[in-house]
């Protein structure tokens, strides 16, 4: 009994300390149903070194010596995880409306440092605390979390990227929320890489909620998991591709400008890394055709089904990604360009299907696309993702990365081809495409 009470004395001596030095006290007690996570660094050993921490495959920020972070999250298990020499995993069963501190420990190792984690209780925790401030690299702000919610209780329409939800709150103060919720087998027991690729770089977009951009448009029109399909492919491009977290662009529901900047950044990546970069772009959305030229667009979800050419013009995004040298460029496309789509087209309601025009590729450029000609991209609702994406993925898991880009192409052709037929009794044969100078050397391409 002695010892509880002076537990608590120590703690609430602790915490009165932290306010003391200006802290706010809702930094320390979690919003209702959601977690408070705390990662400190209270050691100077390794002072300069930055380490980033994610969090179920997220980014949350990276610490220093003597600095935290700190995020609001959603209760569940939370899989914490850095890359040094090693990379250290370590997993928390988080309950709501609690509070949880780790500690990050800097280790020597054989080439450069490794990194250790250990959960600890709060009396240590709240002690660390008072050694350390907020990193600079910190991701999550308290404002936002506090705009988020003031948001929420006023109907102030905003477009908020809040941890890994998408929410959108509008005039009617209706909202849809996104959470990535890895339910189908690829989005577990993903293979870990344990090289990281500096010269690797992403652009991944999950285009699914059109209807809340675009006040004529109906649910059908969305494109049911696409953002499931974006979330996937970027915990495969953190995990087995090796790309660092701070090398990936990574966009739910884009709009036309966002898209934009996101390829001109590759654009520029590509001028400043002088030939020696692997880049990737990954999409999944609606494709379409303009119905006069027949060229293909990729559309953000600002744009509509009667604007084709205000999207992304598919050409003009190749020249952009190859307009420099760099040892390859793939691009992955889980969309069609016939105005079909998962459940129901941006031409559906005219009825109409096109035949895109064939596109003539330059640079060291490899497209795997996941329909040909007509056909529509298709879902494999079982899963909750794209069907082309799901085996994309699923061979990537099964090989662990270790597979070309040949055998990977015959795979997909093979099994989406098959199971398009047995389960949408559609045809939809995923292609591959190559420029010239890539002819002879894409097949032994590798994904790891």
């Amino acid at each position: 009994m002695k010892k509880s009470i002076l537990t608590t004395a120590i703690l609430i001596v602790t915490l009165l300390q932290i306010l003391a030095q200006g802290a706010d006290l809702k930094t320390i007690k979690p919003p209702k149903g959601k977690v408070i996570i705390y990662i400190v660094r209270p050691s100077t050993y390794g002072f300069a070194i930055k380490f980033n921490t994610f969090c179920n495959g997220f980014d949350i920020g990276f610490t220093k010596g003597k600095t935290y972070l700190f995020t609001i999250t959603d209760p569940g298990e939370l899989v914490f995880s850095a890359q040094a020499e090693n990379k250290d995993i370590i997993r928390i069963d988080a309950k709501p409306n609690e509070i949880y501190f780790v500690k990050q420990e800097v280790k020597i190792g054989v080439a450069k440092a490794r990194i250790k984690y250990n959960i600890i209780d709060k009396q240590e925790g709240y002690k660390a605390l008072l050694k350390c401030k907020l990193s600079k690299g910190n991701k999550y702000s308290l404002s936002e979390y506090e705009n988020y919610i003031e948001n929420n209780l006023t109907g102030v329409p905003t477009d908020t990227i809040y941890k890994e939800k998408i929410v959108y709150v509008n005039n009617s103060n209706v909202k849809n929320e996104y959470v990535y919720e890895k339910l189908s087998d690829i989005d577990n027991d993903i293979p870990i890489n344990n090289q990281e690729n500096s010269l690797r770089f992403a652009l991944i977009i999950g285009n699914e909620d059109y209807s809340s951009h675009q006040i004529e448009l109906n649910s059908e029109i969305n494109v049911d998991f696409a953002r499931n399909d974006a979330s996937a492919f970027k915990e495969y491009a953190l995990n087995v591709l090796g790309i660092p977290s701070n090398n990936i662009i990574f966009l739910l529901d884009a709009t036309t400008g966002q898209m934009n900047q996101g390829i001109s950044k590759m654009n520029l990546l590509a001028k400043n890394t002088k030939g020696n970069a692997e880049f990737y772009v990954y999409f999944a959305g609606h494709g379409l055709p303009d119905e006069q030229t027949k060229d293909s667009y990729l559309m953000p979800v600002d744009v509509s089904g009667k604007n084709a050419s205000e999207g992304i013009k598919l050409t003009e995004m190749y020249k952009k990604l190859t307009e420099f040298p760099t040892k390859s460029v793939t691009v992955f496309i889980d969309a069609c360009f016939s105005g079909g789509a998962r459940n129901q087209g941006l031409l559906a309601s005219c009825g109409v299907k096109i035949k895109p025009k064939h596109e003539v590729l330059n640079g060291n450029l490899v497209v795997f696309a996941a329909s040909s000609g007509e056909q529509s991209s298709l879902p494999l609702k079982e899963k909750q993702h794209g069907m082309f994406t799901y085996f994309l993925l699923k061979k990537i898991q099964e090989t662990q990365g270790d597979i070309n880009y040949k055998k990977l192409s015959e795979y997909i052709k093979d099994k989406v081809s098959l199971q398009s037929v047995l389960i949408n009794d559609k045809e939809q044969i995923p292609q591959t495409n190559v420029s010239s100078s890539m002819a002879d050397k894409w097949q032994v391409l590798t994904i790891k």
